[in-house]
C-alpha cells in the first residue's frame, strides 16, 4: 500500500480529494439509485469507473471479473424480470448496490499513501477526530491480510486445516482465530500509539514531503463524474 503505482503514470494517481469524492458519488447513485428508466444507462458507466481504475492501475483479472459481474447484474436488474426468483434477485441487487462501492475502496486503499490522504483530508477542512482514525485504518487493513497468511502458515506446520474443521471445529477456531484476534489487537494498539507519535492527533497544522495538487486530469475525471451524476438524476 506504500505507492503502489508510484512507478505508474500520473493518469492513474488522483489527488485523493479525487479519489474520496468519487467514492461518495458512485456509492450514493449505486447504493440508492436502480436500474429502471433512461436514468439507467448513466448508472452503468458510473459503477464501471472503479473497475476501469482497477484495470488502469494494473489489477487486470479483478477489474474483468468486476465488470463482468456489474455488467450481468445491471443487465438481469434492467432487463429481466426476476422478483418471483428471490434468490437471484438479492444476489443482483447486493451486486449493483454494493460491488462498485468496494472497488473504489479497494482502489483508494491500494493506490493511496496514508500521507497524502491525510494532506488531502486536511485540505478539505475535515477534523482530526476522523483523519487519525482513517490513518490507522489504512495501516490496520493490510496488516489483517499479513496475520491471517502467517497464522495459516503455522496452522499448515500443524497440520490443520480447513479439511479438519469438521471433525476438530473448536480446536480450529483455537488455533485460527484467536491467534488472529489478539494479533490484531495488538497491532491495531500499536498503530493507534504509532499515528499520535507522528503527531497526527495535534491541533496546529503539519508539514508534509507529500505535494498534492489538482491537476487538468482530476479536474476531468471530478467533472466527467459529477456530469454522470446530475444526468442521472435528470433523465
Amino acid at each position: 500500500m506504500l505507492g503502489y503505482i508510484s512507478n505508474k503514470p500520473r493518469i492513474f494517481n488522483f489527488d485523493p480529494r479525487v479519489k474520496i469524492t468519487l467514492m461518495l458519488l458512485i456509492s450514493f447513485v449505486a447504493m440508492t439509485g436502480n436500474s429502471l428508466g433512461l436514468h439507467k444507462y448513466p448508472r452503468l458507466f458510473l459503477m464501471l469507473i472503479p473497475v476501469c481504475l482497477l484495470i488502469g492501475v494494473g489489477f487486470y483479472y479483478k477489474g474483468l471479473i468486476l465488470g463482468i459481474m456489474i455488467g450481468m447484474s445491471w443487465y438481469i436488474e434492467a432487463f429481466m424480470s426476476i422478483r418471483t426468483q428471490l434468490l437471484l434477485f438479492i444476489v443482483v441487487i447486493i451486486i449493483t448496490k454494493f460491488a462498485s462501492a468496494l472497488a473504489m475502496g479497494y482502489f483508494i486503499v491500494q493506490t493511496t499513501q496514508v500521507e497524502t490522504l491525510i494532506q488531502g483530508l486536511e485540505r478539505l477542512k475535515v477534523s482530526r477526530k476522523v483523519t487519525l482514525p482513517l490513518a490507522v485504518m489504512f495501516r490496520f487493513i493490510p496488516t489483517i491480510k499479513e496475520e491471517s497468511s502467517a497464522v495459516k502458515d503455522a496452522m499448515t506446520m500443524r497440520q490443520i486445516d480447513v479439511k479438519s474443521a469438521g471433525k476438530h471445529p473448536i480446536k480450529y477456531i483455537e488455533y485460527r482465530y484467536v491467534p488472529l484476534i489478539n494479533s490484531v489487537l495488538k497491532i491495531g494498539n500499536e498503530l493507534t500509539m504509532s499515528a499520535i507519535t507522528r503527531g497526527l492527533n495535534l491541533t496546529n497544522a503539519r508539514t508534509s514531503i507529500h505535494h498534492i495538487q489538482m491537476t487538468l486530469l482530476d479536474w476531468m475525471m471530478l467533472l466527467g463524474t459529477l456530469s454522470l451524476v446530475i444526468l442521472y438524476y435528470v433523465m
